[in-house]
């Protein structure tokens, strides 16, 4: 009996054994292979999103090398603003010329900072003009379009990562993108790793982006879907039966985790105070959104606002936290106060009925009066359609609810958007406010901004004010609205009520 036992399971014995070292010395391929697909997959998803934007710039930059008049007068300025309004890939745009220098924000004034490495750059030549592409501060990209009595210098959006920070280990990955043997860095690679190129997507038939990984990256990255790939494997090979299909755990990507965290309620808002700066009294606060895994991580808004936004899911998150800000109040919103909270919308929801139907009507049902709530616009994404969003906008603003620019000068169309929409308050952005009291150009950006947004009757909030410097500097120019970590940090609800609590105690005394 035990020599037929022996005669019958000493082939699958020796089957199994020489499959388990097999399966054992497969981990680094099976790692390679699941990792592989997880960044083809999400580059996908990139090129999805960038592809359009990329490929426009060429000829937008065609169209506009033959408008200008290259004098940065007033006409040349104009086309500037017009090309940054218009494009979806540019962020900032200039001028140079044998007369001077130009931008958008008037001539002699220059935005974007000159730290090029010539040995850094993809260069390529033709009929028209040359052109270099390299990288440049936050993954953007720079273009020098090299005329023969000028040059253009254009900066594009942020390129987003395949992987998010938490996602994995520092410098473990790397993006770099490539025309024709020739590199430059989006993500760049540390000196001190070794890293394997991972995959590749084309842009267009001649830009590529790379992935590079490290060998820990891929490890940390695929490290419980190895552990449940090679236990089957294990289990397949115990069985003795054929492998019919190979097993993968779904993987989700960043679409379907925001969509599992609004199914389980991991989106939470925290709450800015917006201080009159004269008296120190709270006026209002803004809402900014925090996902707060179901491990306890705390993710950042620009880790997944921007795929948000891509994916038409930014119109959840908005009326979720709407519902989930009114919630928290109770009904503190309905006493009568003027503190309002201001929440971030973009302009594609601006531009849409149904978001101005089901704002109005949460408002009614929940017995909120439409002055307690204030909408944040961006300049991060232009506006597709500016007479829908302004008929809109306007049945808001009558309605109660006020209308507010944020991050104004860093994004498009900031002046065609105040000169056509009835918005009627300007905030800084934190990047200009840090320029006071330094050397930096941005620091006459924001003098000039301060000036427009005057002349304009705009009321003002200054954004990112950390520094006793930065407030006394504000109300030379009589900029008393301020928000930012001088006064407080963004704080969860209850926090922050007890901040208000405070502040409502100290007012009354």
């Amino acid at each position: 009996m035990d020599k037929t036992l022996w005669l019958r399971w000493r082939y699958p014995i020796l089957v199994f054994f020489l499959g388990a070292i097999a399966i054992v010395y497969s981990s680094q391929p099976i790692s390679l292979i699941l990792f592989k697909h997880e960044v083809e997959k999400r580059l996908e998803n990139i090129h999805l999103f960038y592809q359009e934007r990329y490929l426009n710039l060429g000829q937008e930059l065609v169209e506009l090398a033959k408008e200008l008049r290259y004098t940065c007068n007033q006409h040349d300025i104009a086309l500037l603003r017009d090309t940054i309004e218009q494009s979806s890939g540019i962020q900032l745009l200039e001028l140079q010329t044998p007369t001077g220098d130009c931008s958008v924000y008037g001539k002699n004034v220059r935005l974007i900072k000159e730290f090029d490495n010539s040995s850094a750059s993809i260069h390529h030549e033709n009929d028209l003009f040359n052109y270099s592409v390299s990288p440049y501060h936050n993954h953007r990209l720079k273009v020098q379009y090299r005329l023969p009595d000028a040059k253009l210098t254009l900066i594009t959006e942020p390129v987003q990562n395949v992987f998010t920070q938490s996602e994995v280990c520092f410098g473990c990955t790397a993006m770099t993108l490539g025309r024709d043997g020739e590199e430059i860095d989006v993500f760049p690679r540390l000196d001190t790793k070794q890293y394997t190129h991972i995959a590749s997507k084309y842009f267009g038939p001649n830009y590529a982006f790379n992935v590079y990984a490290t060998e820990s990256g891929i490890t940390y990255v695929t490290e419980s879907d190895l552990f449940i790939t090679q236990l089957l494997l294990f289990f397949m090979l115990l069985s003795a039966c054929l492998m019919i299909g190979l097993y993968r755990t779904p993987e989700r990507t960043l679409k379907e985790m925001i969509s599992y965290g609004l199914m389980k309620k991991e989106f939470i808002p925290y709450y800015q105070p917006i201080v009159d700066s004269t008296t120190g009294a709270i006026t209002c606060c803004e809402v900014l959104i925090r996902w707060q895994r179901s491990d306890g991580e705390l993710i950042s808004p620009n880790q997944f606002i921007p795929i948000a936004e891509h994916n038409g899911q930014i119109k959840l998150l908005t009326n979720y936290i709407i519902e989930h800000v009114i919630d928290q109040f109770e009904g503190e919103l309905i006493a009568d106060s003027q503190f309002y909270i201001s929440i971030n919308v973009t302009p594609q929801q601006l531009e849409d009925d149904e978001f101005l139907t089901t704002t109005i009507n949460l408002l009614k049902q929940r017995n909120v009066p439409a002055h307690r709530l204030a909408f944040e616009v961006t300049e991060r994404i232009p506006f597709s359609d500016l007479a829908k969003a302004r008929r809109i906008i306007q049945h808001l603003t009558d309605f109660g609810i006020s209308i507010k620019l944020d991050d104004a000068g860093t994004g498009y169309g900031g002046f065609s958007y105040l000169q056509n929409l009835p918005i009627d308050t300007l905030k800084i952005d934190k990047m200009f406010v840090d320029t006071i009291g330094t050397n930096d150009i941005k620091s006459n950006i924001l003098d000039s901004i301060i000036l427009f947004a005057k002349h304009a009757g705009l009321k003002i909030i200054a954004e990112g004010v950390e520094t006793k410097a930065q407030v006394d500097y504000l109300h030379q120019r009589e900029i008393y609205l301020m928000q930012g970590y001088h006064y407080a940090k963004p704080m969860p609800f209850n926090e922050f009520k007890q901040h208000l609590q405070q502040d409502l105690m100290i007012s009354k005394r």
